[in-house]
């Protein structure tokens, strides 16, 4: 089974737990408990099954389920993190905008020399 399949297999499994527990239909614990953990748990298996390929996406997922956790517990505020993490994803939003710009004028340029050489 790919990694795909088999995260979307887990969400889809999730899902159906969840809304059989919004209908009463079974008593599942309650999935906001249960978040931080598989935020986490799931960060540190991307980590290690893409061979430390996938570092970035590996913290993102583990750093939201840190976040998720002391929320919960209540060791941080929704302002504190919204202090802290709203200019870092203005920031990361425009290092994805002018990266995709460049990877086109690149294309572009690749298409140009391909089209004068032929």
């Amino acid at each position: 089974m790919s990694n795909k399949s088999l995260f979307g297999s887990i969400l889809v499994g999730i899902g159906i737990v969840w809304l059989l527990d919004n209908f009463g239909v079974i008593d599942a614990p309650s999935f906001g408990q249960w978040l931080p953990i598989i935020l986490i748990a799931f960060g540190v298996w991307r980590l290690l099954f893409s061979q430390f390929k996938a570092i970035v996406e590996s913290i993102i997922w583990i750093g939201s389920g840190v976040t998720i956790g002391l929320l919960q517990l209540d060791i941080i505020t929704i302002r504190q993190v919204l202090r802290a993490f709203l200019p870092v994803i203005v920031i990361l939003i425009g290092v994805w905008v002018l990266s995709s710009g460049k990877k086109k004028s690149v294309e572009k340029r690749e298409d140009k020399e391909e089209t004068q050489s032929s």
